[in-house]
């Protein structure tokens, strides 16, 4: 997930660079039938817009299935509860900011569709167009941090699970119902 991450969270930062630069100049173009910049803005926009909508998507999807394997692996294997708590604190920590993310992201499309549309003053899609471009910056960077976190977080659940089993079942840990089942057949 590190490396997927990376990859979603720098492309996307990217395209909202691109958005941003893209508006401005469309800003200084005349309205009419030939205002290319101003189309070349929407889509840009708009792919931005659903690229920062999914990266904070996935992510917060990332914490939830990992979050769930973690508890599991507690329950299962009677690891300490320190653990759980742990993966609920890191999923608590992202999820602000993936939330916050999305939020400023769609508030930027929605005022950008009301300066283009309904008379709104520009200025304010610019200030919330740059202060979502400046959190999301930010916000994937915390993103990232946490999930090297939960990372460690699951290999240390892995590792305690993997040593539990070798003790139980022997070093490959190869005793298993089915197993079990055929040696009987």
């Amino acid at each position: 997930m590190l490396r997927y991450f990376l990859v979603l969270a720098v492309t996307d930062g990217s395209l909202l660079a691109a958005r941003f630069v893209v508006g401005l100049i469309a800003s200084g173009e005349p309205r009419g039938p030939h205002a290319v910049w101003r189309g070349v803005h929407v889509l840009v926009a708009l792919t931005a817009t659903m690229a920062t909508l999914a990266v904070h998507s996935i992510a917060y999807t990332y914490f939830l299935a990992t979050g769930k394997w973690a508890k599991e692996g507690v329950r299962v294997y009677c690891l300490p509860t320190w653990i759980n708590d742990q993966a609920k604190k890191n999923k608590r920590k992202a999820f602000r900011f993936e939330f916050w993310g999305m939020t400023l992201v769609a508030i930027a499309a929605w005022m950008g569709a009301g300066a283009d549309t309904q008379g709104l003053n520009p200025l304010w899609h610019l200030f919330v167009a740059a202060l979502a471009i400046a959190f999301n910056l930010g916000a994937f960077t915390v993103e990232y941090a946490v999930i090297v976190a939960h990372a460690r977080l699951l290999l240390e659940v892995k590792s305690q699970a993997d040593r539990l089993r070798a003790a139980r079942y022997g070093a490959d840990g190869a005793r298993t119902a089915d197993v079990a089942t055929d040696e009987h057949v």
